[in-house]
Order: C-alpha cells, then structure tokens, then sequence
C-alpha cells in the first residue's frame, strides 16, 4: 500500500505539435521525459492549426478536448491466487494528456499525448511489459457515436530498482472528416487504459481448396 501512495493524480491538457515529438509507442527515457515536460508545460494552441495553402479555420473553432474514461484511469495487474495487497504486481496510472489540431482537406487532424506511470507492487519486479492503451473520438449526445477508435501496446522496462517508471504514447495520426461547428462541440477524446487491446485477433481460418474433379 505504501507503494501505491507514490500515484500523481491530475490531467492537463497542452501543445503537441513540436518537431521533437517521439515515436508513438515509445518509452520515457530522460531525455525524452525533458521534452515531453515542455509540450505538456508549454500551453500551445488548442484551436485548429492549418497547413501552408489552406484557408483558416472559423475561430469559433476549438480542439476536442482528451478526458479520460470513466473506469480506465488505472490498471491493474496481479499475481495468480487470491486478489490481495501483496498479490499485485504492478498498477497503472493516468497523469497528464495534451492534445493540438490541424485542419487538412476538410479532415481534422489531432495529436494526442498521455503521461502515465507504471507502479510496481509487492509481487512485481523488474522486466519487460506493454502497457494496453485506447483512444476514441467519440460524438457526445442523447445517441454517443465513436467516430475512431484505437489500441495500443506501449512498451516499458522496468530497472532493477526502480519502484515505478514513467511511459509516454502519441498519436499523430487520429484522423476524422471535419464536422460541423455543432457537432465538433460534442466531440470528446476519451484516453484510458484497456486490457482488451493485449489480446491477439484470432487468426483467419483458410477455407480449404475445393476438390477438383477426376477426368475419367
């Protein structure tokens, strides 16, 4: 339990598009962590950016807002047998996300970031693992559409040592056709984690060749 005291609570959002973004998927390293510090810290713009060419976006226009999803904030993991404190492995946390838009060819283009913590747990230790994450673009209403959705596998490492380790994923690439003012006032970016996204699709069964026909 002590361990799971170290967790930092909060969301924020801020600026994302920086020549100095990572890879989507990859590990915080420190120096990664520095830069991942200054998109998060530095503000930026949440209103649509456009390309060179393009004509500027209504100002009324704003960039969908990143929350996470009600019962995906945390994750956890557990060693086999009974569902105690000293069974857990390790938990997953949710810290800051960020979020910037550009507005391509009638397509709203958004780059979304997560902070996250992996904490390990009275039964964890060091080793390798990915961290399931989702992001959907979801139409809010009386009927909520998800417009995109998608996984991930976030690797992380975890020291000798070390009793939690901070992990980074962005998307530069979560891609809509460009609604209409009223409708993108109902979008909402929901980010959390999802064990479902650690399962392997089945793979597809051949359907056997058909039998060809003697000639007599």
């Amino acid at each position: 339990m002590i361990v799971l005291s170290l967790v930092a609570a909060g969301c924020s959002t801020g600026s994302l598009f920086d020549s100095s973004s990572p890879a989507p998927g990859a590990a915080s390293t420190p120096d990664l962590g520095d830069r991942i510090t200054n998109f998060f810290m530095s503000g930026g713009s949440s209103r649509p950016q456009q390309q060179a060419g393009e004509p500027p976006p209504p100002e009324e226009i704003d960039c969908p807002s990143v929350a996470v999803r009600d019962g995906a904030s945390t994750l956890t993991v557990r060693a086999p047998g009974d569902p105690t404190a000293l069974t857990l492995r390790y938990q997953g946390t949710i810290g800051r996300t960020a979020r910037e838009c550009r507005v391509v060819a009638k397509t709203l283009q958004m780059k979304v970031g997560v902070e996250g913590r992996i904490i390990l747990g009275p039964a964890g230790g060091p080793g390798k693992l990915e961290v399931p994450l989702r992001f959907a673009v979801v139409r809010e209403g009386t009927q909520p559409l998800t417009v995109l959705t998608k996984t991930y596998r976030v690797p992380v490492t975890i020291e000798p040592g070390a009793s939690n380790v901070p992990f980074v994923q962005i998307d530069e690439a979560l891609t809509v056709p460009m609604p209409s003012t009223e409708d993108l006032e109902a979008y909402v970016v929901y980010v959390g984690y999802d064990p479902e996204a650690l399962k392997k699709p089945e793979p597809r069964r051949r359907r056997p060749a058909p039998k060809q026909k003697q000639k007599r």
